[in-house]
């Protein structure tokens, strides 16, 4: 992508000349794309809008299980521009949505027993308070489940009380209270520190050299879904999840891309 500022009718005005345009599943969206591509089994539940967005979101998600409902006024798109190594990031989104219709959506979650849940929302209003006794009767009321959250905000954490993970990063944990079984702090190349009753575990992450960052979260709540859907120990899974993120990162972007589309669709 090239930046070109030059005068035209409209204006001064900075004109980008693009030569690709890619689409790819973010988010939870991106975690269950990566499960699948693990041979793993999915279901997607969440809110989306009743426009493109989601169609194109749908037609990247190949074999996956989708239970998606257009009850939100548009579905989140994060559009990224490089260029030169810079980049620019624009969000479309209207993040709100009614107790109700999230209160649908976690009904027919119910109707499932799967071996691991991943809540994630990433601050777009899909969980909060108002949607706090939903899910804690998925949490305290299938306790051999394990439980994955991505605490994004970290000002209704009560409502994760008993999750098996909690998985802040390091900017979060200051805001966090959150009575799970384990928390795991993400501290990007920094490694993981995984806390349990038993006491803290720090793990290094192997040093990456120009790591392509974007999605790495995904990759690593991915990982740990894995192991744990397995009947894997959380330790194991914390450190199968350090070792699946780095492989990750190390990819450029076009490799990440096509990494995604065969985690998708299953090839």
């Amino acid at each position: 992508m090239q930046t070109q500022p030059r005068e035209n009718y409209e204006g001064a005005t900075i004109c980008l000349t693009g030569t690709k345009h890619t689409y790819y599943p973010g988010g939870a969206a991106n975690v269950a794309a990566l499960l699948r591509g693990l041979g793993h089994n999915v279901s997607l539940f969440g809110l989306v809008g009743p426009d493109w967005a989601a169609e194109e979101l749908c037609g990247l998600l190949g074999r996956i299980e989708l239970h998606f409902l257009p009850l939100l006024p548009a579905t989140t798109t994060k559009t990224r521009i490089y260029d030169n190594g810079m980049m620019v990031r624009v969000d479309c989104e209207d993040p709100k949505s009614s107790s109700w219709a999230m209160e649908e959506c976690l009904h027919e979650f119910r109707q499932f027993r799967p071996s691991c849940t991943v809540f994630s929302d990433y601050g777009k209003g899909v969980f909060g308070n108002h949607v706090k006794a939903a899910v804690q009767r998925i949490v305290k009321h299938q306790p051999t489940i394990p439980t994955i959250v991505d605490p994004k905000p970290c000002n209704y954490t009560s409502i994760w009380d008993g999750c098996t993970i909690a998985k802040p990063n390091d900017r979060e944990m200051d805001d966090i209270a959150i009575a799970a079984q384990a928390v795991v702090v993400t501290h990007g190349a920094g490694g993981v520190v995984l806390t349990e009753d038993s006491g803290a575990t720090a793990i290094p992450c192997p040093e990456v050299d120009n790591p392509q960052i974007v999605g790495a979260g995904d990759a690593f709540t991915a990982g740990m879904a894995a192991v744990l859907s397995e009947g894997g120990t959380t330790l194991n899974a914390v450190e199968f999840a350090v070792e699946f993120a780095t492989d990750y990162v190390s990819r450029s972007r076009v490799e990440t891309y096509n990494r995604r589309r065969e985690y998708a669709f299953g090839q």
